[in-house]
């Protein structure tokens, strides 16, 4: 399937039940080494709500590092969307470069989407991703960072740091790595 779907991917990928990974044909996916793609409901204890999602659009890129770990989310890119080695995206979250329709109700109205506003999210190295968040167009987020549980992040944030709430904001810093490590699903 992904071979089809001219999808570049790294040795030992692991696909755990039946991920959508799509690639419009002038876009481009990537996914490094040994990551791991959960899609199955019963494999995830937290529980997963749909199937793994990853889609780049138009020109967009997904770019996934080596050594990440995916449950049950959505990575929807028509600009960009990177995500650094060693990170972990928790169950049912969501994360998007652009706001999927115009802003103009008379576009949205005739299906217009020429005027889309996408702006890369950049994901650092070694981030944890807590289950249910969602992260929106143009956020950066440094390496080591932990994002708390249903957030909902947007913005440029520094590496070490710990973000949660709705908006999320910076509650504290790590004081150091988060320990890297293989991914298990």
């Amino acid at each position: 399937m992904l071979k089809m779907n001219k999808v570049k991917y790294g040795k030992g990928l692991k696909l755990v039940g039946w991920p959508f990974i799509f690639r419009f044909s002038q876009a481009s996916l990537e996914i490094g080494e040994d990551c791991a793609i959960n899609s199955n409901f019963l494999s995830n204890l937290i529980g997963l709500y749909q199937r793994t999602i990853i889609i780049a659009r138009d020109k967009g890129t997904v770019r996934i590092g080596s050594h990440v770990g995916i449950s049950g989310s959505t990575l929807y890119a028509r600009e960009l969307i990177e995500v650094g080695d060693y990170s972990v995206i928790g169950a049912n979250c969501k994360i998007f470069d652009n706001d999927f329709h115009s802003l103009n109700p008379e576009e949205r109205k005739a299906d217009i989407y020429d005027h889309l506003v996408t702006r890369p999210v950049k994901i650092g190295k070694n981030v944890f991703i807590g289950c249910n968040c969602i992260i929106l167009k143009g956020t950066v987020i440094g390496d080591n960072c932990i994002i708390g549980a249903g957030s909902v992040v947007h913005g440029t944030f520094e590496s070490g740091s710990v973000i949660a709430g709705n908006p999320a904001k910076v509650i504290k810093k790590t004081g150091g790595q988060i320990q890297e490590g293989n991914v298990e699903l």
